[in-house]
């Protein structure tokens, strides 16, 4: 569906908050959920970049996509070079279910070697899901469930919320960096080698959820 659940949508908001991204690529834009859920202060959002990259050119008229992102991509996201999603967030809601998990880990790759933060959202739930109105890219391909994607997005999660339908996963590159030096800081590293390494050990505690 062009829509998404609105449980977790809260967190995902929240989160936005605190990344305050000055450029944001929302992939499958569908009908604009995330951009008619966190655009909503005018006098911040006029200083922020949304692109829309939606693959289904019909719902960009049918959702007045250009009316809510100051760039519109009509394309396959996993046909798009990494360049494409290079921002300070890029949001996968409720995307990667429409494809093969080998894609989708392919294009999580992708995004991770050139975005900020990540924000994920996949349905925890089963649902089965064919083509709807004629569209193709609606079809359910894979199920995920959080430990999977969790596990993939290690070790750059930062923040992880899941309900009894969604399941929401903030990663950051930032994250990431940190965490792979772990065991150049263990949990009993001297003060001098942790300014070094610039990791601490809180740092490397893991993911919180929300």
């Amino acid at each position: 569906m062009p829509t998404s659940h609105s449980q977790g949508k809260d967190s995902a908001l929240s989160w936005y908050r605190e990344i305050a991204p000055e450029t944001v690529t929302d992939v499958g834009a569908g009908s604009g959920t995330y951009a008619r859920l966190m655009r909503t202060d005018l006098k911040v959002e006029q200083f922020r970049s949304w692109a829309a990259i939606e693959a289904w050119e019909p719902y960009v008229e049918q959702f007045r996509l250009f009316d809510l992102y100051e760039e519109v991509i009509r394309a396959d996201v996993r046909k798009l070079k990494p360049a494409m999603l290079k921002a300070d967030l890029v949001i996968f809601g409720d995307v990667l279910e429409h494809m093969t998990r080998a894609e989708a880990q392919a294009l999580l790759t992708k995004a991770q070697s050139v975005a900020a933060n990540i924000i994920v959202s996949i349905p925890v739930l089963h649902l089965d899901q064919e083509a709807v109105n004629g569209n193709p890219f609606e079809r359910h391909v894979d199920h995920w469930g959080y430990e999977d994607m969790r596990e993939q997005l290690m070790p750059g999660v930062v923040k992880t919320w899941c309900g009894d339908v969604l399941g929401y996963f903030w990663w950051s590159a930032e994250a990431a960096a940190r965490r792979t030096i772990r065991k150049a800081a263990p949990a009993d590293a001297p003060a001098f080698v942790c300014e070094v390494l610039g990791v601490w050990p809180e740092d490397l505690s893991g993911a919180r959820h929300e």
